[in-house]
């Protein structure tokens, strides 16, 4: 489930780059058989929500890649950021490994 969240959590990465940070920012991530929460701080950390489970990893931001580590992952998963306001959503299938669509929400 972690590789799940993981690579659910890289949907963030949407498509056109933008230089805003995600720190603060909290998303809801759907997928067709979950839903789970993203929230990254500005220390670059973030936490991965789904029901009672969690992960954290860390991030980084430079030149509009945002770059999400997480601890068990044999690499970071990285892609251009956009940066959405507080209610917009963005639906991709850009960063699912299986080519599932997942709506992004931005709640914070």
């Amino acid at each position: 489930m972690k590789s799940v969240l993981f690579g659910a959590a890289s949907a963030l990465l949407l498509t056109a780059a933008s230089f805003a940070s995600p720190a603060g920012q909290v998303f809801e991530v759907t997928e067709p058989e979950s839903v789970f929460t993203i929230a990254f701080n500005a220390e670059g950390g973030y936490v991965v929500t789904a029901g009672e489970t969690t992960s954290e990893g860390t991030w980084t931001l430079e030149e509009g890649v945002l770059c999400l580590n997480a601890p068990d992952a044999e690499a970071p998963n990285c892609g251009a950021w956009t940066d959405l306001e507080v209610g917009e959503t963005n639906v991709t299938a850009e960063w699912s490994e299986d080519g599932v669509e997942v709506t992004i929400l931005r709640v914070e």
